[in-house]
């Protein structure tokens, strides 16, 4: 279908500007439901639009983007809050937690205010923002408290990891917001006890939450081994996970992501064997020139399944103190 220069050019600058697109023009409107049916265009949500060919084309925290840019375009006076500010901000998070499709937006009015659809209120007493992208969003620490109000333990932590992490926020900061709330203040006093900004990526955290709430002890993180080479060099190598289970020798856990084997910038250009081969040999030097006695390895369905995850770190001797249970 035929597009008119004016919807043309309204729809390419919001490509340009990576939103979606909004207008309360009737004509356009009309336009924008024809090409919908037609399936050039997607209605993303009430209002908001995009071409299809690219709505396709992005992940799901591009696509969350998308529709809060275009929501900020659409009503400016907003000010958005939650898992809302964790995705514009870039702190790592599962995406799973953008099925519902909800943006979370600030408001220092009463609870009893109408949400339109899709949109859930956050009440804040003291609204404070700032801007992030030409967006206006409230603190990092604040989203970080509602959304461990909201989520469980293992989908948080990569949350407080990353963004101590990139250094967007300080732990005293969140301690503080976290303490002001009465439904916040345990969980994110606990996540805070357990958040460590060594923590490479945030598939590597939610493991290590899973594990937490699984009842095993607080590992060790990107602890380094000083190993000498047959070239006399002493070179460094990272385990991912440490833990000292009782007895001789040290147990390692590797989180075997699948960037690790297909991520270029991860790889080195390398090949999928190549790496696997490398990986293979990186093991071996270790088990043989440190005191670790055994490296186990998890993927990321073994540890959503959590009993595959179980078994293998109880196998090798590391024991689970009393469960601590599922937030």
């Amino acid at each position: 279908m035929k597009i008119n220069p004016r919807l043309q050019t309204s729809l390419s600058k919001a490509e340009s500007q990576r939103r979606c697109f909004h207008t309360t023009n009737h004509c356009e409107q009309q336009t924008l439901s024809k090409l919908t049916k037609s399936g050039e265009v997607t209605r993303v949500r009430h209002g908001l639009y995009a071409r299809t060919v690219i709505w396709q084309s992005l992940d799901p925290n591009e696509r969350y983007l998308w529709t809060i840019r275009g929501l900020h375009n659409w009503h400016p006076e907003w000010v958005f809050a939650g898992i809302s500010v964790i995705s514009a901000c870039g702190v790592e998070h599962p995406y799973w937690l953008h099925n519902d499709d909800k943006v979370f937006v600030a408001t220092d009015k009463s609870s009893g205010a109408f949400s339109p659809k899709g949109i859930q209120y956050i009440h804040k007493q003291d609204l404070l923002q700032s801007r992030k992208s030409n967006l206006s969003i409230t603190s990092v620490s604040e989203a970080l408290c509602d959304c461990a109000t909201r989520y469980q333990f293992h989908e948080v932590l990569p949350m407080f990891d990353s963004a101590l992490r990139k250094h967007l926020v300080a732990a005293d900061d969140i301690r503080r917001i976290g303490e002001q709330s009465h439904q916040a203040s345990s969980k994110v006093a606990r996540l805070l006890r357990y958040a460590d900004s060594l923590s490479e990526n945030g598939g590597e955290s939610l493991c290590r939450g899973i594990m937490i709430e699984e009842g095993f002890g607080k590992p060790q993180l990107q602890y380094e081994f000083q190993i000498p080479g047959t070239d006399g060099k002493i070179r460094t190598y990272r385990v991912d996970m440490l833990y000292h289970p009782p007895g001789n020798g040290l147990v390692a856990i590797e989180f075997d992501g699948i960037d690790k084997y297909t991520n270029p910038t991860m790889t080195g250009q390398h090949t999928i064997r190549q790496v696997v081969h490398a990986e293979k040999e990186r093991e071996n030097l270790l088990l043989a020139k440190t005191p670790i006695r055994q490296i186990v390895r998890i993927d990321f369905k073994e540890a959503l399944q959590r009993v595959p995850l179980v078994k293998k770190l109880t196998a090798a001797g590391i024991s689970r103190m009393r469960l601590s249970g599922h937030q």
